[in-house]
C-alpha cells in the first residue's frame, strides 16, 4: 500500500521473548517501513541476549527500566498467560499502546480489571486475535459472503492435534495453561465471527486425556445464537484420526478445510436451481406414504487452492501487524474489537462455570 512508504514508523518494544514474543518481533521487525523494534524485556538473560542479537532492540532484564523507555511507543504483551493483564495494566499506566497476546483475561478478577481497562483506554488497548486472519478463514468467509452457500445454519471447527502428550506450564492450570487457555480463545473467537449474531446459549465439557498435568487437553464447546445458527467446536491433543478444521453448512451447501488449511473443497447447488413448491404431505401405508426423494440435485463441486500460498503462522501475523499499523495511524479501525475480545472471555468464563471439576486458577 502507497501511503505506508510516506509514513513515519511506529516504534516498538516486546515483553516476553518466549516463542510467540519472538515470532511478534522478527515479523513486525521485518515490515521496517512501518515499525521499528526498539525494546525487549524478558526475565531470561539468555533468551533476551539472543532475541536482541537476531533482531535488535536495547534489552531490558526489569520491566520499569522497559516502561520507562521513551523511544517505545507500542509494547507487544507476549508473557505468561497469568501476568498478561497485570502487564497490560502496567504498560497503559506508562503511556504506551498495547497489543496484547491471547488470552487477553484468564481468571474472573482478570477479566472484571480488562473490563475496566478497556474502558479506561480507549484506543490504546488491542487484541491478538491474529488466527481470525488465516488465509483459509478468510477465504471461507469471502465464499459465504458470496452466498453460494445460502443460509449457514451449522458451523463446525476442529483443532485436532495427533496424539500431543504436553506437560509444559501451558498444560499447568496454576499458570493459566489448559486448552481453554491455549487455543480455545482463537477456536471462540472464530466461532463467534462465525456465528454472526449474540449467543443464547453455551454447553461446553472438558476433560483431561493425554497430559501428565492438570490441564484441560480435550475441549468441546457448543455455541447457540439468537439467530439460530449453531457452532461446534473442538479442541483435542489425543486425535489419531483428525476431522476437518472448519467445516460450513448451508441450507444450498457446504465448504470444508483440513487440519493443514491449504484447500477448500465446495458442493453446492447451481445458483440458477431453485425449489419446486413442496407437495401436499401423505399420510398412510403404502406407496402413497413412503418417504419422499427429491429428484437428482444440480450439485457442483470445485476444490479452491487457499490462497495466499504461505505458512498460515506467518501470514496470520504479517496480517496483524498490517491492520495494527493501519489502526494506529487512523487509517482504518482495528478489526478486533473490544467488544469481540470481551466476548470470547465471558464464554470461556462460562465453560469454567461449567466445568468445576478443573482447578481453575483464581
Amino acid at each position: 500500500m502507497e501511503y505506508i512508504a510516506k509514513m513515519d514508523t511506529i516504534n516498538f518494544g516486546v515483553w516476553g521473548v518466549g516463542r510467540i514474543g519472538r515470532q511478534h518481533a522478527e515479523i513486525f521487525a521485518c515490515r521496517d517501513k512501518e515499525y521499528k523494534l526498539v525494546a525487549l524485556c524478558d526475565r531470561s538473560k539468555g533468551a533476551l541476549e539472543q532475541t536482541a542479537a537476531k533482531f535488535g532492540g536495547t534489552p531490558y532484564h526489569e520491566s520499569a527500566a522497559f516502561l520507562a523507555d521513551p523511544a517505545v511507543d507500542l509494547v507487544i504483551i507476549a508473557t505468561r498467560s497469568l501476568d498478561h493483564v497485570r502487564h497490560a495494566t502496567e504498560a497503559l499506566a506508562a503511556g504506551k499502546r498495547v497489543l496484547l497476546e491471547k488470552p487477553i483475561a484468564v481468571t474472573t478478577t482478570d477479566y472484571e480489571q480488562m473490563q475496566q481497562l478497556v474502558a479506561r483506554y480507549p484506543e490504546q488497548l488491542y487484541f491478538g486475535h491474529n488466527h481470525r486472519f488465516e488465509p483459509a478463514f478468510m477465504n471461507a468467509r469471502e465464499i459465504v459472503a458470496s452466498g453460494i452457500l445460502g443460509s449457514v445454519y451449522l458451523v463446525k471447527i476442529r483443532k485436532h492435534h495427533n496424539f500431543m502428550r504436553r506437560s509444559d506450564w501451558q498444560m499447568q492450570l496454576e499458570h493459566g495453561g489448559g486448552q481453554l487457555s491455549v487455543w480455545g480463545p482463537h477456536i471462540i473467537d472464530q466461532g463467534l465471527q462465525w456465528l454472526g449474531a449474540p449467543v443464547r446459549k453455551v454447553e461446553s465439557y472438558l476433560r483431561r486425556i493425554l497430559t501428565p498435568c492438570d490441564g484441560d487437553d480435550h475441549v468441546k464447546i457448543t455455541l447457540f445464537g439468537k439467530n439460530e445458527v449453531v457452532a461446534e467446536l473442538e479442541i483435542g491433543n489425543a486425535f489419531a484420526v483428525t476431522e476437518p478444521y472448519c467445516a460450513i453448512y448451508g441450507d444450498r451447501g457446504v465448504l470444508y478445510y483440513g487440519q493443514k488449511q491449504k484447500e477448500i473443497v465446495l458442493k453446492y447447488l447451481a445458483p440458477e436451481f431453485q425449489w419446486p413448491a413442496a407437495e401436499e404431505a401423505v399420510v398412510g401405508d403404502g406407496p402413497a406414504g413412503a418417504m419422499h426423494s427429491d429428484p437428482v440435485l444440480p450439485w457442483i463441486e470445485e476444490r479452491r487452492i487457499v490462497v495466499p500460498e504461505t505458512s498460515m503462522w506467518v501470514q496470520v501475523e504479517i496480517e496483524l501487524a498490517a491492520r495494527l499499523y493501519a489502526a494506529l495511524k487512523g487509517i482504518t479501525p482495528f478489526p478486533v474489537t473490544s467488544e469481540q475480545a470481551l466476548e470470547v472471555v465471558r464464554i470461556s468464563e462460562i465453560v469454567k462455570e461449567q466445568n468445576q471439576e478443573f482447578n481453575w486458577a483464581e
